[in-house]
C-alpha cells in the first residue's frame, strides 16, 4: 500500500447521488490486488478447515474495504461520509466477475442524510446475477416546476424523507443476454415546500407523501469486456415497472426506462463512448417517479433535476485517453429534453452541456478510475468527483 497517494485519493472518493431514490451508487466490483491503490483494505481470515479438501482448495482470506470520503457538488454542496464494502467470488470460481455488498452513509452541508446497503451476486459460471438496494434519505432539494422550460429563477427548495427497497433477479437466457424481474417499494413523507409554491401552483401529484409498489420485467444485454471502463462492446437494459394498486401502491402508473451504450477501441489509448437513455411514465405518477435532466452521470453541469417531466430523452458522447502512468483525460457533450407525453418532444427543445476531466486509475486490473469532471451548462455548471465512469 502506497500511503501516502492512498490518504490523498480518500479525500476526494465520492459517489453519484441522485434525488429520486439514490440509484447511482456504484458498487465497486473488484477485489483489492498488488496493483491497486485503495483505502484502508481489511483482510478477513478464511474459516479453519477441519480437513483437507483436495478437492476444493483452502478458502482464500477475504477483502473487506472501508474509507471516509468528501463530495462536493451542485446537490449537495459538500458532503462527508464513509463505505464499508465486501468482495468474493462463489466457491473461489475466478471464471466469474465479482461478486460485492456494501454499505454507505453520507451527511451533507445542505443537512443531506444518505444510507445506503446494496449487492450484486454473480451466481456459478453468471447463469443467474441478483442485485439488491435499500436506501433512507433526508434530502433537502430544489425544484423549478414540471417542463422543458421552466426559468432558472423558479427555483424553489424543498425537503422530503424516503425509504426505498429494490430487489432484482436475472436469468441467462442466450449468451449474454439476461432476463429477469424487479420488484420496487418506496415510502415518502410529505414535501416539506413554501406553501402556495410551485408545488401547490402545479398541483404536483406526490406531495402529501404515500407510498409506490411496483413489479415488472428486465431484459439486459452486456457485451462490454469491462464493467468500469470499456474500451469496446455494447450494453443494453430495458425495464417495464407496473405500480398497481393491489400490490400496496397509492398510485396507479407504469414507467418504462431504456439505457443502451456502445464502446469504440479508436486505438490502444483510446475510446469514443456513447450513450443514449430513454425514460417514459404513464398514469397518475407521483413526484419521486417523474424523469429527471441532468445530474453526475447524463447532462453534467445541469443540477440533477433541473428538468422534470413525464418523459425523457438524453444523449451523450465522451471521448477517453490514456495520457501516462495512471493519468488519463476525457471530453464529453451531452443533449437532452424532457416532455409531458411523447408528442411533445420538439426538434428546439434540446438542452447541451458540455466538458471534460482528468482520470486517475485507482486498479489497473479492473479499470477502475477516480474521475474528475467539469461540466459547463446554460446559467449553471459542475465540478464533480466520482468513483466511476459516468457511464
Amino acid at each position: 500500500m502506497r500511503a501516502g497517494l492512498i490518504i490523498s485519493v480518500l479525500l476526494l472518493l465520492t459517489f453519484p447521488l441522485l434525488a429520486q431514490h439514490i440509484r447511482g451508487v456504484p458498487a465497486v466490483d473488484t477485489v483489492a490486488g498488488k496493483k491497486d491503490l485503495v483505502p484502508f483494505s481489511i483482510m478477513i481470515p478464511p474459516h479453519p478447515m477441519p480437513f483437507r479438501d483436495t478437492v476444493h482448495p483452502r478458502e482464500k482470506a477475504k477483502n473487506v474495504l472501508a474509507f471516509p470520503f468528501i463530495v462536493r457538488s451542485l446537490e449537495t454542496n459538500w458532503g462527508f461520509g464513509g463505505i464499508a464494502a465486501r468482495f468474493f467470488r462463489p466457491m473461489n470460481d475466478t471464471s466469474i466477475r465479482t461478486s460485492d455488498v456494501n454499505v454507505l452513509g453520507l451527511y451533507t452541508l445542505r443537512r443531506q442524510l444518505i444510507l445506503v446497503a446494496s449487492s450484486t451476486i454473480f451466481f456459478a459460471k453468471e447463469d443467474q446475477l441478483a442485485r439488491f438496494q435499500a436506501s433512507y434519505s433526508y434530502y433537502p432539494d430544489d425544484f423549478w416546476g414540471l417542463g422543458n422550460h421552466t426559468p432558472y429563477n423558479n427555483e424553489e427548495p424543498f425537503n422530503q424523507k424516503q425509504y426505498f427497497i429494490n430487489p432484482q433477479f436475472l436469468q441467462r437466457i442466450h449468451r449474454k443476454m439476461y432476463f429477469g424481474v424487479t420488484y420496487e417499494f418506496q415510502h415518502t413523507d410529505p414535501v416539506s415546500y413554501p406553501p402556495g409554491g410551485l408545488f401547490d401552483k402545479e398541483n404536483i401529484t406526490g406531495r402529501y407523501g404515500g407510498n409506490t409498489s411496483g413489479i415488472g420485467p428486465i431484459l439486459s444485454w452486456d457485451t462490454r469486456n469491462n464493467a468500469y471502463s470499456p474500451d469496446h462492446g455494447f450494453f443494453a437494459e430495458f425495464q417495464y415497472t407496473w405500480f398497481p394498486t393491489f400490490l400496496g401502491s397509492d398510485f396507479k402508473f407504469r414507467v418504462f426506462s431504456a439505457d443502451v451504450r456502445k464502446f469504440i477501441a479508436l486505438s490502444p489509448k483510446s475510446v469514443l463512448a456513447l450513450q443514449g437513455i430513454t425514460g417514459l411514465t404513464l398514469g397518475n405518477t407521483p413526484f419521486r417517479k417523474l424523469e429527471e435532466l441532468g445530474g453526475a452521470d447524463m447532462m453534467r453541469g445541469y443540477y440533477g433535476g433541473r428538468f422534470t417531466d413525464k418523459c425523457l430523452q438524453a444523449y451523450q458522447a465522451e471521448y477517453r485517453r490514456l495520457l501516462f502512468w495512471r493519468i488519463g483525460m476525457v471530453a464529453f457533450a451531452s443533449t437532452g429534453e424532457v416532455a409531458h407525453t411523447p408528442g411533445d418532444f420538439e426538434l428546439t427543445g434540446w438542452h447541451y452541456a458540455y466538458g471534460g476531466g482528468l482520470r486517475f486509475m485507482l486498479s489497473k486490473e479492473e479499470k477502475l478510475n477516480l474521475r474528475l469532471d467539469y461540466g459547463i451548462a446554460r446559467h449553471s455548471n459542475a465540478f464533480t468527483v466520482q468513483l466511476r465512469e459516468a457511464f
